[in-house]
Protein backbone atom coordinates (compact mmCIF):
# COMPACT_ATOMS: atom_id res chain seq x y z
CA UNK A 1 0.00 0.00 0.00
CA UNK A 2 0.96 3.75 -0.62
CA UNK A 3 1.21 6.24 -3.01
CA UNK A 4 3.29 6.66 -6.31
CA UNK A 5 4.25 3.14 -8.53
CA UNK A 6 6.16 0.10 -7.67
CA UNK A 7 8.21 -1.68 -10.12
CA UNK A 8 9.30 -5.34 -10.51
CA UNK A 9 11.81 -6.31 -12.67
CA UNK A 10 14.83 -7.95 -12.42
CA UNK A 11 18.48 -8.72 -14.34
CA UNK A 12 20.08 -11.55 -16.43
CA UNK A 13 23.18 -12.11 -14.50
CA UNK A 14 26.55 -12.28 -16.26
CA UNK A 15 30.52 -12.78 -15.19
CA UNK A 16 31.45 -9.19 -16.43
CA UNK A 17 28.00 -7.39 -16.32
CA UNK A 18 24.15 -7.53 -15.46
CA UNK A 19 21.47 -7.20 -18.24
CA UNK A 20 18.23 -5.54 -17.28
CA UNK A 21 15.21 -7.91 -18.20
CA UNK A 22 13.23 -6.89 -21.47
CA UNK A 23 10.34 -6.43 -19.56
CA UNK A 24 8.91 -4.42 -16.70
CA UNK A 25 5.67 -4.89 -14.17
CA UNK A 26 4.55 -1.36 -12.65
CA UNK A 27 1.71 -1.27 -9.91
CA UNK A 28 0.17 1.97 -9.04
CA UNK A 29 -0.35 1.78 -5.40
CA UNK A 30 -3.16 2.43 -3.34
CA UNK A 31 -4.23 3.86 -0.01
CA UNK A 32 -5.55 -0.45 1.17
CA UNK A 33 -3.81 -2.89 1.23
CA UNK A 34 -3.26 -4.39 -2.41
CA UNK A 35 -1.81 -7.79 -3.74
CA UNK A 36 0.44 -7.57 -6.46
CA UNK A 37 1.35 -10.67 -8.62
CA UNK A 38 3.69 -11.04 -11.55
CA UNK A 39 5.01 -14.11 -13.34
CA UNK A 40 8.00 -13.99 -15.77
CA UNK A 41 9.99 -16.77 -17.75
CA UNK A 42 13.22 -16.44 -18.39
CA UNK A 43 15.17 -17.06 -21.56
CA UNK A 44 16.85 -20.42 -22.28
CA UNK A 45 20.10 -18.68 -22.06
CA UNK A 46 19.50 -17.21 -18.66
CA UNK A 47 20.98 -19.50 -16.58
CA UNK A 48 21.33 -16.91 -13.28
CA UNK A 49 18.89 -14.11 -12.78
CA UNK A 50 17.59 -11.75 -9.81
CA UNK A 51 14.70 -10.02 -9.29
CA UNK A 52 14.02 -6.31 -8.01
CA UNK A 53 11.20 -4.47 -6.59
CA UNK A 54 12.03 -0.23 -7.37
CA UNK A 55 10.20 2.59 -6.95
CA UNK A 56 9.74 5.09 -10.09
CA UNK A 57 9.37 8.79 -8.97
CA UNK A 58 7.91 10.44 -6.04
CA UNK A 59 6.73 7.23 -3.91
CA UNK A 60 5.73 6.40 -0.30
CA UNK A 61 5.29 2.05 -0.14
CA UNK A 62 4.41 -0.54 2.70
CA UNK A 63 5.35 -3.69 2.15
CA UNK A 64 4.54 -7.22 3.50
CA UNK A 65 4.44 -11.17 3.03
CA UNK A 66 6.88 -10.95 -0.19
CA UNK A 67 7.26 -14.48 -1.56
CA UNK A 68 9.06 -15.98 -4.68
CA UNK A 69 8.01 -19.68 -6.18
CA UNK A 70 8.06 -21.54 -8.87
CA UNK A 71 5.83 -24.19 -10.94
CA UNK A 72 6.14 -27.55 -9.56
CA UNK A 73 7.51 -26.53 -6.47
CA UNK A 74 5.68 -29.15 -4.12
CA UNK A 75 3.09 -27.99 -1.43
CA UNK A 76 4.91 -27.48 2.74
CA UNK A 77 1.96 -28.69 4.31
CA UNK A 78 2.65 -25.60 6.36
CA UNK A 79 1.24 -24.01 8.64
CA UNK A 80 -0.42 -27.30 9.52
CA UNK A 81 -4.68 -26.88 9.39
CA UNK A 82 -4.86 -28.95 12.26
CA UNK A 83 -3.19 -30.50 15.20
CA UNK A 84 -0.42 -32.66 14.49
CA UNK A 85 -0.31 -36.21 14.56
CA UNK A 86 2.11 -38.47 16.57
CA UNK A 87 3.76 -41.13 14.78
CA UNK A 88 6.49 -44.06 14.99
CA UNK A 89 8.87 -40.74 14.34
CA UNK A 90 7.71 -38.92 17.32
CA UNK A 91 9.79 -38.37 20.42
CA UNK A 92 7.42 -35.87 22.23
CA UNK A 93 3.64 -34.37 21.36
CA UNK A 94 2.34 -31.97 23.95
CA UNK A 95 -1.52 -30.69 22.22
CA UNK A 96 -1.76 -29.19 25.65
CA UNK A 97 -5.12 -30.60 26.65
CA UNK A 98 -4.25 -31.61 29.74
CA UNK A 99 -2.13 -30.71 32.83
CA UNK A 100 1.48 -31.66 32.18
CA UNK A 101 2.78 -34.91 34.48
CA UNK A 102 5.07 -33.21 37.31
CA UNK A 103 6.79 -36.59 37.62
CA UNK A 104 8.14 -36.15 33.78
CA UNK A 105 8.10 -32.22 33.59
CA UNK A 106 9.01 -29.32 35.87
CA UNK A 107 6.42 -26.58 35.65
CA UNK A 108 6.89 -23.00 37.56
CA UNK A 109 3.78 -22.17 39.09
CA UNK A 110 3.34 -19.26 36.57
CA UNK A 111 2.03 -21.94 34.03
CA UNK A 112 -1.52 -22.82 33.13
CA UNK A 113 -3.85 -24.59 30.49
CA UNK A 114 -5.98 -21.74 29.06
CA UNK A 115 -9.99 -22.06 28.70
CA UNK A 116 -10.97 -24.37 25.91
CA UNK A 117 -11.13 -22.70 22.24
CA UNK A 118 -8.17 -19.83 23.71
CA UNK A 119 -5.51 -22.16 22.55
CA UNK A 120 -4.65 -22.63 18.55
CA UNK A 121 -6.46 -25.76 18.58
CA UNK A 122 -8.41 -26.22 22.01
CA UNK A 123 -6.49 -25.42 24.92
CA UNK A 124 -3.09 -23.96 25.19
CA UNK A 125 0.06 -23.41 27.93
CA UNK A 126 0.06 -20.11 29.08
CA UNK A 127 3.24 -18.81 30.55
CA UNK A 128 2.96 -16.18 33.52
CA UNK A 129 6.23 -13.60 33.38
CA UNK A 130 8.03 -16.01 35.21
CA UNK A 131 6.76 -19.37 33.24
CA UNK A 132 8.92 -22.45 32.61
CA UNK A 133 8.62 -25.95 31.77
CA UNK A 134 11.26 -28.84 31.33
CA UNK A 135 11.81 -32.31 30.67
CA UNK A 136 14.68 -34.66 29.28
CA UNK A 137 16.33 -33.07 26.52
CA UNK A 138 17.80 -36.78 26.03
CA UNK A 139 14.58 -38.83 25.33
CA UNK A 140 13.31 -35.90 23.48
CA UNK A 141 15.79 -34.78 20.60
CA UNK A 142 18.01 -36.41 18.62
CA UNK A 143 21.01 -33.78 18.00
CA UNK A 144 21.94 -35.24 14.54
CA UNK A 145 18.55 -34.84 12.83
CA UNK A 146 15.10 -33.75 13.57
CA UNK A 147 11.85 -31.08 13.33
CA UNK A 148 10.66 -29.23 16.36
CA UNK A 149 7.15 -27.73 15.63
CA UNK A 150 5.38 -25.34 17.91
CA UNK A 151 2.79 -22.72 17.43
CA UNK A 152 3.48 -19.49 19.87
CA UNK A 153 1.90 -16.65 20.33
CA UNK A 154 4.26 -13.87 22.33
CA UNK A 155 1.75 -11.42 24.31
CA UNK A 156 4.53 -8.55 23.86
CA UNK A 157 4.95 -6.79 20.25
CA UNK A 158 7.96 -8.65 18.14
CA UNK A 159 10.33 -5.19 18.92
CA UNK A 160 9.98 -5.49 22.67
CA UNK A 161 13.75 -5.80 23.81
CA UNK A 162 13.47 -8.99 25.43
CA UNK A 163 14.56 -12.00 24.39
CA UNK A 164 12.15 -15.13 24.55
CA UNK A 165 13.09 -18.57 24.09
CA UNK A 166 10.41 -21.07 22.72
CA UNK A 167 11.94 -24.78 23.00
CA UNK A 168 15.90 -25.12 23.90
CA UNK A 169 18.29 -27.07 25.22
CA UNK A 170 20.07 -24.23 27.35
CA UNK A 171 24.13 -24.49 28.67
CA UNK A 172 27.08 -24.92 26.67
CA UNK A 173 25.83 -28.26 25.03
CA UNK A 174 22.80 -26.02 23.55
CA UNK A 175 20.21 -25.86 20.64
CA UNK A 176 17.78 -22.98 20.89
CA UNK A 177 14.56 -21.78 18.75
CA UNK A 178 13.93 -18.47 19.38
CA UNK A 179 12.88 -14.74 19.27
CA UNK A 180 15.68 -12.29 20.48
CA UNK A 181 15.80 -8.71 21.79
CA UNK A 182 16.52 -7.71 18.23
CA UNK A 183 13.55 -9.15 16.80
CA UNK A 184 15.51 -11.61 15.31
CA UNK A 185 13.93 -14.97 14.58
CA UNK A 186 16.64 -17.99 15.12
CA UNK A 187 17.64 -21.58 15.29
CA UNK A 188 20.50 -23.23 15.96
CA UNK A 189 23.36 -25.25 17.84
CA UNK A 190 26.20 -24.39 19.64
CA UNK A 191 28.76 -26.44 21.53
CA UNK A 192 31.21 -25.10 24.56
CA UNK A 193 28.71 -21.74 24.69
CA UNK A 194 30.50 -21.14 20.78
CA UNK A 195 27.80 -21.49 17.83
CA UNK A 196 28.03 -24.18 16.01
CA UNK A 197 25.62 -23.34 13.19
CA UNK A 198 22.62 -21.11 12.76
CA UNK A 199 19.49 -20.01 10.79
CA UNK A 200 18.46 -16.33 11.49
CA UNK A 201 16.36 -14.23 10.00
CA UNK A 202 17.19 -10.57 11.19
CA UNK A 203 14.34 -8.31 12.31
CA UNK A 204 11.92 -10.48 11.07
CA UNK A 205 9.73 -10.17 14.15
CA UNK A 206 10.14 -6.48 14.83
CA UNK A 207 6.68 -5.58 13.11
CA UNK A 208 4.57 -7.99 14.83
CA UNK A 209 1.49 -7.67 16.92
CA UNK A 210 0.79 -9.10 20.50
CA UNK A 211 -1.54 -12.07 20.28
CA UNK A 212 -1.25 -13.81 17.38
CA UNK A 213 -1.02 -17.34 16.89
CA UNK A 214 2.37 -18.17 14.86
CA UNK A 215 3.95 -21.44 13.66
CA UNK A 216 7.31 -22.19 13.94
CA UNK A 217 9.41 -24.94 12.17
CA UNK A 218 13.08 -25.78 12.65
CA UNK A 219 14.14 -28.92 10.57
CA UNK A 220 17.70 -29.80 10.68
CA UNK A 221 20.10 -33.07 9.35
CA UNK A 222 24.21 -33.41 8.20
CA UNK A 223 23.05 -31.57 4.61
CA UNK A 224 20.71 -28.86 5.97
CA UNK A 225 19.28 -26.86 8.94
CA UNK A 226 16.04 -24.56 7.48
CA UNK A 227 13.36 -22.31 10.15
CA UNK A 228 10.27 -21.90 8.63
CA UNK A 229 7.35 -19.43 10.15
CA UNK A 230 3.76 -19.67 9.10
CA UNK A 231 4.91 -21.68 5.95
CA UNK A 232 7.60 -19.57 4.99
CA UNK A 233 11.17 -20.17 4.97
CA UNK A 234 12.97 -17.68 6.21
CA UNK A 235 16.24 -18.64 7.05
CA UNK A 236 18.80 -21.50 6.36
CA UNK A 237 22.34 -23.06 6.63
CA UNK A 238 23.67 -25.84 4.35
CA UNK A 239 26.16 -28.64 5.86
CA UNK A 240 25.53 -27.49 9.01
CA UNK A 241 28.16 -28.55 12.02
CA UNK A 242 25.92 -30.32 14.83
CA UNK A 243 26.66 -30.93 18.13
CA UNK A 244 27.22 -34.89 19.13
CA UNK A 245 25.39 -34.30 22.66
CA UNK A 246 23.09 -32.10 23.69
CA UNK A 247 22.54 -30.85 27.62
CA UNK A 248 20.06 -32.81 30.12
CA UNK A 249 17.55 -30.31 29.90
CA UNK A 250 14.78 -29.48 26.99
CA UNK A 251 13.28 -26.27 27.70
CA UNK A 252 9.68 -24.91 26.80
CA UNK A 253 8.46 -21.63 26.73
CA UNK A 254 9.22 -18.19 28.72
CA UNK A 255 7.73 -15.56 29.90
CA UNK A 256 4.77 -13.92 28.12
CA UNK A 257 3.85 -16.61 25.72
CA UNK A 258 1.56 -19.18 25.18
CA UNK A 259 2.21 -22.30 23.31
CA UNK A 260 0.20 -25.02 21.32
CA UNK A 261 0.61 -28.40 19.51
CA UNK A 262 4.45 -29.26 19.94
CA UNK A 263 5.89 -32.11 18.15
CA UNK A 264 9.54 -33.01 18.52
CA UNK A 265 10.56 -35.45 15.74
CA UNK A 266 13.88 -37.76 14.93
CA UNK A 267 13.13 -36.74 11.22
CA UNK A 268 13.32 -34.14 9.24
CA UNK A 269 9.65 -33.30 8.15
CA UNK A 270 9.68 -30.15 6.03
CA UNK A 271 12.46 -29.00 3.35
CA UNK A 272 12.38 -26.56 0.86
CA UNK A 273 14.98 -26.45 -1.94
CA UNK A 274 17.51 -23.68 -1.73
CA UNK A 275 20.19 -21.98 -4.12
CA UNK A 276 22.99 -23.69 -5.01
CA UNK A 277 25.14 -20.98 -5.12
CA UNK A 278 24.22 -21.13 -0.89
CA UNK A 279 25.48 -24.37 -0.51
Amino acid sequence: RGKGQLVAGGYEVLPDRWNRLAREWPFDLEEQWKLFEFQWQPEPTCRQWTLDLTTRGPTEVWLDDISVSYPGLAPLGLPPDGPAIKDEHTLLYLPFEEPLNEDVFFVKPQVSLSKDGAGRFGKSLVFGPEGYVACSANENLDPKQGTVEVWAKFLSPGNDGAYHPIVGVPGMEGMMLSKDQYSHVHFGFSGGWAPLSYATAQGYAHSWQPGVWRHFAACWDKDLMQLFVDGKLIAWKCNPKLSRALGPELGLGSGSMELDDLRISNVVRYRQPVPEASR
